[in-house]
């Protein structure tokens, strides 16, 4: 028996030993990717990451959900279904993800060259069995043979199309392209060529630099060049580009495991406009402002004063009168304008003669300035806001929502009652949750509520002032006065407890979009509803940002529930 298991082991070590001797030792891929690239994404493991998508309920869900059917109908889809059919009738077959996971071997990388066209070059480690198997082997006939670096490789070009597909396997690695020069310039580069590759160009260089954790996946962003491009404009969705112009590399690592994904970003910005960090009081502020959120909260956002908008303004559109929504987009015209109609005709038929009129609330513009001085005295550094929902007569959803102030100064209660109440008009209370509330408590404390249509209830501790719409949300946020805040400093902070929300918030859009037309999926309820059920193990997502003056790093959590 040990003299069995001492030719087992001895067969191992030579095969090992075989193996350091003939294979390929990896290469960092983006010193084989030519230089020009606007984006390059590189995986650890490509197709591992494909089969575990192939397999997992969130695509068959989402191809199944309202969601897939408006995007399958956008001008963008259809601009990628042309590009795909192009591309595919140029190398012979349509791959689709089956064909995918064939090309797809471990460490990968995509740089994208072209918006406009979709040019790309593909490297994947992968041996030639693979390859072999692969649909992209089987058409290789019909494609021209060309040689670069000592390789040969393969091209074909559709005469309709112009399209080209290009590709070669060339020390344990495959490499396909859109454009020929592409792979040509790859295999120079593999060969020990000296032209630049991605590696050496400054914003590759850098960003990688300034996020040294590789993720399980990575994207490289080149955007200095990204928002020079018109296409880039008009597909980006987030139409951001105003924000993104600011800087001019960056990167993101994205790392899995059971419990959550995370997401770790750095965004470098433009030596132009680098700005001074914020104060290390502003950061520390914003940082102990997370401590305060409670368990009840659906949403919430802690910022730097100094980065948000008027905390006046915040406190008016919040918790008291939103202003009327305005179109800004340039596709639809504006409404008729209504007329006052004189007093008497058919279309006043509601006016009471036999009662006073009601006392009309303060306009947005007064009760912005009657809280603007007030805030402005005591100098606000960090701001926390929370909003929650919750089922109201079994039908409808209330929204309470909350704001904390944090300040150097200090808060005067009298004058924060006197805004308050000029701010709301007659028509609201104003009550103070006072100093003998008792942490624990929130379920037995009451204000008096039933006085006026809409209620506000305000807190000082310390240097913070707690306003809230909804007492006991903010008791909610009083009791968590004395927790001890963990973590560095930060400049912004957000977080969505999706599992708490997502069914509150179909109960609204249903009732939202009851006038929607028939045709489509509904775009609150059935479109963006759909979308939610995808993602229904996302449980919650956070966002926490520190500002570095010349870098903006950004750590976003996707917690997964069992």
């Amino acid at each position: 028996m040990r003299r069995a298991a001492l030719v087992v082991l001895l067969l191992v070590l030579a095969a090992g030993y075989v193996f350091l001797q003939t294979s390929v030792p990896s290469r960092d891929l983006a010193t084989l990717a030519p230089g020009g690239a606007v984006l390059y994404l590189e995986a650890r493991d490509f197709g591992a990451l494909l089969r575990d998508w192939d397999t997992s309920k969130v695509k068959t869900d989402w191809l199944a959900s309202g969601n897939y059917e408006v995007f399958s109908q956008s001008n963008l889809y259809q601009k990628l279904a042309g590009v795909y059919q192009e591309y595919g009738t140029t190398a012979g077959f349509f791959p689709d993800l089956k064909s995918t996971i064939g090309l797809a071997g471990t460490h990968s990388a995509l740089a994208l060259y072209g918006l406009r066209d979709v040019e790309f070059l593909y490297i994947s480690r992968q041996g030639p069995a693979q390859f072999s198997q692969s649909a992209l082997a089987a058409v290789r006939g019909k494609f021209e043979q060309r040689q670069a670096g000592g390789v040969t490789f393969y091209m074909r070009t559709d005469p309709a199309s112009k399209r080209t597909v290009a590709f070669a396997t060339a020390g344990g690695y495959l490499f396909l392209a859109t454009r020929d020069d592409l792979v040509g310039r790859a295999l120079a580069l593999l060969a020990g060529g000296s032209d630049p590759s991605i590696a050496s160009e400054p914003w590759y260089r850098e960003a990688s630099t300034a996020a040294p954790n590789h993720g399980e996946l990575r994207l490289v962003m080149n955007l200095e060049t990204l928002t020079k491009s018109v296409y880039f404009g008009s597909y980006w969705i987030q139409r951001n580009v105003s924000t993104v112009r600011e800087f001019w590399a960056g990167a993101a690592d994205l790392t899995r495991s059971p419990a959550e994904f995370s997401e770790a970003r750095v965004f470098l910005r433009r030596p132009d406009a680098a700005a001074e960090p914020h104060s290390d009081a502003d950061q520390t502020a914003v940082r102990d402002l997370i401590a305060l959120v409670p368990p009840e909260a659906g949403m919430y956002k802690a910022f730097s004063a100094s980065s948000a908008p008027d905390p006046a303004t915040l406190i008016v559109n919040k918790l008291i009168s939103a202003p009327p929504p305005q179109a800004h987009d340039w596709r639809y015209a504006p409404g008729a304008m209504m007329l006052d109609q004189p007093t008497g005709s058919e279309a006043d038929l509601e006016t009471r003669i036999d009662e006073p009129p009601l006392p009309a609330g303060a306009g947005a513009a007064d009760a912005i300035g009657a809280v603007r001085s007030l805030v402005r005295e005591v100098g606000v550094n960090a701001i926390l806001e929370v909003q929650s929902s919750e089922p109201s007569g079994g039908t409808f959803v209330r929204t309470p929502a909350a704001l904390v102030l944090a300040a150097s100064g200090v808060w005067n209660t009298d004058e924060i009652r006197q805004a308050l109440s000029s701010a709301t008009g007659a028509l609201w209370t104003v009550s103070e949750l006072g100093t003998g509330w008792v942490p624990g408590s929130a379920g037995q404390h009451t204000v008096d509520r039933l006085d006026g249509l809409g209620v506000l209830v305000f807190a000082v501790r310390g240097p913070r002032l707690f306003v809230a719409n909804d007492p006991l949300l903010l008791a909610a946020i009083l009791d968590r006065a004395g927790n001890t805040p963990s973590g560095s400093p930060i400049v912004y902070a957000a977080g969505f407890r999706h599992a708490r929300e997502s069914a509150r918030y179909r109960t609204v859009m249903r009732a939202l979009d009851a006038a929607n037309p028939p045709g489509g999926p509904a775009f609150f309820s059935d479109n963006l509803a759909s979308l939610c059920r995808v993602f229904a193990r996302v449980s919650e997502v956070s966002v926490r940002a520190e500002d570095r003056g010349d870098r903006l790093v950004q750590h976003v959590v996707y917690r997964i529930a069992p």
